[in-house]
């Protein structure tokens, strides 16, 4: 395998602009560290249910799903495949639903809570704000 360089730059919130390079192997391991660093110091881009609807990200499908048709009331995991599975005509497996639902949860998108049957999320109020109160289009950051 010969060396290659991955070079990454980025704006914080305070509008500082920081880069990171790799110079040798770039495995998908780096990449993915890099991408957390990234993401602790820039932040998450607030982004609407439409743009996030757009991508070609099965996270960000699924984000937009929760976020346009769930939001109001509790949903299982299996809720949340039906109403992904319907809106884009694709299939996604229960337990990619499930993991993205709880990266969801780690990140204070949504509330899970144990039930009687299992477990059940909830977007959590201030999200719920927030979509609404966001515009069309991604925010850069």
């Amino acid at each position: 395998m010969r060396p290659r360089r991955l070079k990454v730059e980025f704006y914080d919130s305070d509008g500082v602009r920081h880069s990171i390079a790799i110079d040798g192997p770039v495995t998908k391991e780096k990449v993915a560290k890099i991408l957390d660093l990234v993401e602790l110091m820039a932040g998450t881009p607030q982004t609407s249910p439409t743009a996030l609807a757009l991508s070609p990200r099965k996270f960000d499908k699924l984000a937009s799903t929760i976020i346009s048709q769930l939001k109001g009331r509790s949903f299982t995991s299996g809720e949340a495949r039906k109403a992904f599975e319907t809106t884009f005509r694709e299939k996604i497996p229960l337990s990619t639903v499930s993991t993205y639902l709880t990266r969801l949860a780690d990140r204070g998108v949504l509330k899970r809570e144990q039930e009687k049957l299992g477990l059940v999320y909830r977007i959590k109020i201030e999200e719920q704000k927030q979509s609404l109160a966001r515009g069309p289009s991604l925010q850069a950051s």
